[in-house]
């Protein structure tokens, strides 16, 4: 996060997976490295899977998240990523002091969605992110220079979300969108999402069942097989504990929801993986 009097903020995070800060927007652009880590991203209207290794850069004011799984940590069971937040204004500044950068900060200023940065470039911009952890701030800056060459080369990537403002119905049903995505892994109940979205139960449910044409317990459930069936091919974690990795409390109930949506035990879509 950007500090007052600061054009550019390296940050080198170590936490626990439950830890990740909620979706947010800023005014600066992010590049981001996730160097320990997995799970699920939702970045402007876009939500897919994240891995180890992935490089992305945000405009600014596109609202994201990161929710990591519990599955994929370092040895003390945190999840690593480093974020490199810098603003326009400190673009404008490079592009009038140094010439040589300006073609370069103007094909980066056009970038208007989120993007992934494929190999080999994902390779390089990681390489330098990871260097600057031991670097101090003037041999920071140097490094940002190097990245602002390489940010604009946009043709080995692929796009991870946009924004464009949307009506009330939409923000409600991306609030609840949200909210099941951080909070899948937790016992919640159709009064916890009510509450988020600040809405009375009868109205929630009326809203919600014309909206996406089924319960709101029904879409839960689904989300929730969907992650377990992420997980299930990973052979070294067992059912039981995908069963309450994926927010369920009773391994037969998660059986028997698992069999009605996918037509077969866990253990056989396993198998059958």
């Amino acid at each position: 996060m950007l500090l007052e009097k600061q054009s550019f903020s390296y940050d080198y995070v170590r936490l626990s997976p439950k830890e990740q800060i909620g979706l947010h927007r800023q005014s600066s652009w992010e590049l981001t490295l996730i160097v320990i880590g997995s799970g699920i991203k939702l970045i402007g209207d876009t939500t897919e899977p994240f891995q180890s290794g992935e490089v992305v850069i945000i405009p600014p004011e596109i609202p994201h998240c990161w929710y990591f799984n519990g599955n994929n940590t370092d040895t003390d069971g945190k999840i690593v990523n480093i974020t490199l937040s810098f603003t326009n204004e400190f673009l404008n500044h490079c592009s009038l002091n140094f010439p040589e950068l300006h073609r370069y900060i103007e094909n980066l200023k056009n970038i208007q969605e989120a993007l992934k940065y494929n190999d080999p470039q994902s390779i390089i911009i990681a390489s330098i992110l990871k260097s600057m952890y031991k670097q101090n701030e003037v041999e920071r800056l140097s490094s940002i220079i190097r990245l602002l060459a390489i940010l604009p080369l946009v043709d080995k990537t692929h796009i991870v979300g946009k924004y464009k403002e949307k009506n009330r119905k939409q923000e409600r049903l991306d609030m609840i969108r949200i909210f099941v995505i951080c909070n899948a892994y937790r016992n919640i109940s159709l009064d916890d999402v009510v509450r988020h979205v600040g809405m009375n139960k009868s109205t929630f449910c009326t809203f919600f069942k014309q909206s996406i044409g089924k319960t709101f317990i029904t879409y839960l459930n689904e989300y929730r097989i969907e992650l377990a069936c992420q997980l299930l091919k990973q052979e070294y974690i067992s059912i039981s504990e995908i069963c309450y990795q994926v927010g369920f409390t009773d391994i037969p109930y998660f059986n028997r929801v698992f069999k009605k949506y996918k037509g077969c035990s866990p253990s056989q879509y396993r198998y059958e993986q």
